[in-house]
């Protein structure tokens, strides 16, 4: 592994992350991989540009998009928004009606769905739509966003039947 990496979770994965490179560990060595969507990083790689889509603030590196995101406790993280040259950014015409693949975790929203409930789960606000995701309300800037933080299948990628919310 490169100086300098660390390590993170995303999901049930555990990724190791180095100026821009993705890796996971596969039997005896590390290979590089495509960029878990949704998942955190805490610094930018070097070389990443900054671009302005649909008003919101993005980084860019090798076709990587990078969102800013402020946490609770007054610390930046970029949040990995796209990849392969590509940026879905939900935006739609206002109308709240541009849901085409499903929303992800880690994505973030200006305006919750309609019909969202407020609950707390372990002391925390949360917003959760009557189609089963789970939003926290968060600053982008100056400006109120949602991220997701819990979807109704927890694994996206395997859609088969098993659509139970209360896996972990």
């Amino acid at each position: 592994m490169p100086y300098g990496y660390y390590p993170f979770w995303w999901g049930d994965y555990q990724y190791y992350y180095s100026d821009g490179l993705y890796y996971r560990q596969y039997n005896d060595q590390y290979t590089v991989v495509e960029p878990p969507i949704g998942a955190e990083i805490k610094t930018l790689p070097s070389g990443a540009e900054s671009i302005m889509i649909n008003g919101e603030q993005y980084y860019e590196l090798n076709g990587v998009y990078y969102q800013p995101y402020t946490k609770d406790d007054g610390s930046t993280v970029y949040v990995i928004a796209g990849k392969d040259g590509q940026l879905n950014t939900d935006q739609g015409n206002g109308d709240g009606s541009s849901v085409d693949q499903g929303p992800q975790i880690g994505d973030i929203v200006t305006q919750l769905p309609p019909d969202c409930r407020k609950i707390k789960i372990n002391g925390e606000k949360l917003f959760v739509s009557p189609d089963g995701y789970y939003y926290q309300e968060t600053q982008n800037g100056d400006n109120k966003a949602y991220k997701i933080v819990g979807t109704p299948s927890d694994d996206p990628e395997d859609n088969n039947s098993d659509q139970n919310p209360n896996q972990q």
